[in-house]
């Protein structure tokens, strides 16, 4: 039954109600529906005269409407999220039954809608039933060294021995698709670095490395997943450089590309459940390498070939050669880049430019570099920050322009120039100073004057603050000020009295003349 037909059958049921005389209240608790609907539903009834009392209209036989078909029209018009739905609803149906997921299918379409609202379209259009009909699972075959499929899973909450905390556990498995060899490794997270350290051992236990390495889009292996391009995680990328192998993220929500490790997962909980006290991380793990070395004696369900012999036979061979030296392990971490434009790695700031402010970003650092990845690409490398006391790595060209070159006072004192004498002596004493950014901040005070006043009145009061002694910005403006005012109203400085701030010209020249 769809939508319409739901609705025309409601509409009856409550209309019969009605001239049984049932409470409007009572109606809608009974048929869980809202008042406002059985009050609408009333009201058009008793237009069409099915709730005369004398002589009432006798109802249309089921499952006839019993209301005219232009209201009907009005009510279940294509709303605007079905109306962009059916423009696409071609590119949908050729989507589906070429084999793609429902989910996929909804972030290619190139006009979107809510999820809630494409789901309600297929629901309608019967289209997930035409999904689950039409698609095939086709087998992938491996070629002998081909792939390693690798799967994350959590076993249970466990209690750690060193700590005396309750921990999750989980297990990274790995299986070679050609001879189906397996295994498995405990950890107590998916963290990058326990994924590395996982799949070293397991390397190691194979004695070389596969072509690729297959996994689907845990934080660890892709930092974005797509069904064309994910953007991989740099730490493992490099991982993987290093040992000659390629990553390949499979596309969301299709994990029957990576069948042959999947039941392994149900597998290794089964081994745990008849797993006797837990004793640690490592005794588990010795538990489990023993159990595993049994199931790749056994004869494979879908191979009916015994894994490790397939392994020693055909695949061992095709490994490529470990790597002579051990990766050097590198630092991970995850940030996002302040406003002041850095962004923390191990108690330390590292700077990058003002565009990437807001953004998460990925660092990996060595003993000597901290190198900043944004979208998998390398934005950023930064010396490493090793002394106690410095917390900062800031590079001058991802300062702004005003802050830049601090320690050069040339460019401030070639613009003082241009004023005027007395203002380039004045930023010369303020210079010899020496207090740093607080005096380059009272020096741009004062050349940022000659945007409201002429070059002449600002070296004249320039030269009166040399005069006076008072190397300051707040005395320049004030003179100014002071001044123009005079000029304007002769019997000012009468007048004036102490200000809160500042002191008026002739106290200035009380003082000093």
């Amino acid at each position: 039954m769809n939508r319409v037909q739901k609705r025309m059958a409601m509409d009856r049921k409550v209309v019969e109600q009605l001239i049984r005389e049932t409470s409007q209240n009572q109606i809608a608790k009974n048929y869980k529906i809202s008042k406002k609907r059985v009050k609408q539903i009333r009201l058009r009834a008793m237009k069409l005269g099915y709730l005369n009392k004398d002589s009432p209209t006798p109802l249309p036989p089921y499952p006839e409407t019993l209301f005219p078909g232009e209201i009907l029209d009005k009510i279940f018009s294509p709303t605007d999220s079905e109306n962009i739905l059916l423009k696409q609803k071609d590119f949908i149906i050729d989507r589906l039954t070429a084999g793609w997921s429902p989910v996929t299918v909804y972030e290619e379409l190139e006009t979107k809608t809510s999820t809630a609202s494409f789901y309600r379209f297929l629901q309608k259009h019967d289209l997930k039933k035409q999904t689950c009909r039409l698609r095939v699972i086709t087998e992938i075959i491996h070629k002998p060294g081909e792939a390693l499929l690798l799967d994350w899973g959590f076993l249970k909450n466990v209690t750690d021995p060193e700590t005396k905390k309750s921990r999750k556990l989980y297990f990274l498995s790995g299986v070679l698709g050609h001879s189906r060899y397996m295994a498995v490794r405990l950890v107590w997270s998916n963290s990058i670095e326990e994924t590395i350290t996982a799949l070293e051992s397991i390397l190691n236990e194979l004695g070389g490395v596969p072509l690729r390495l297959t996994s689907d889009n845990p934080k660890c292996f892709a930092t974005e997943a797509s069904a064309y391009e994910p953007i991989l995680n740099p730490a493992l990328e490099r991982f993987a450089t290093y040992y000659g192998t390629i990553l390949e993220c499979l596309p969301p929500y299709d994990p029957q590309k990576k069948g042959k490790v999947e039941r392994i997962i149900s597998y290794t909980r089964r081994l745990f459940e008849a797993h006797g006290e837990w004793q640690g991380l490592e005794a588990g793990q010795c538990y489990l390498d023993k159990k595993v070395a049994i199931a790749n004696q056994r004869k494979h369900g879908t191979t009916r070939r015994q894994p490790e012999l397939v392994f020693i036979a055909e695949e061992a061979a095709t490994l490529k050669s470990l790597p002579k030296t051990v990766y050097q392990r590198e630092e991970y971490s995850e940030g996002k880049v302040r406003r002041d434009g850095h962004v923390r790695f191990s108690h330390k700031y590292y700077s990058l430019e003002e565009k990437y402010i807001g953004k998460e970003v990925i660092i990996i650092a060595t003993k000597e570099l901290v190198n900043i990845f944004f979208e998998g690409k390398l934005i950023e490398t930064h010396l490493r920050v090793l002394s106690p006391n410095i917390c900062k790595s800031t590079k001058q060209s991802h300062l702004r322009p005003e802050y830049r070159d601090l320690e050069n006072n040339a460019p401030l004192i070639a613009r003082a120039e241009k004023i005027g004498p007395n203002t380039k002596k004045l930023v010369e004493a303020i210079i010899v100073q020496g207090r740093g950014f607080i005096d380059t901040r009272r020096i741009w005070g004062i050349l940022s004057l000659d945007k409201q006043y002429p070059h002449e009145r600002i070296d004249n009061a320039c030269k009166n603050a040399l005069e006076c002694g008072e190397l300051s910005y707040r005395f320049v403006i004030r003179f100014l000020n002071l001044t123009l005012l005079s000029e304007n109203n002769p019997e000012y400085y009468a007048k004036k009295s102490n200000p809160k701030y500042g002191r008026n010209i002739d106290e200035y020249k009380r003082n000093y003349h």
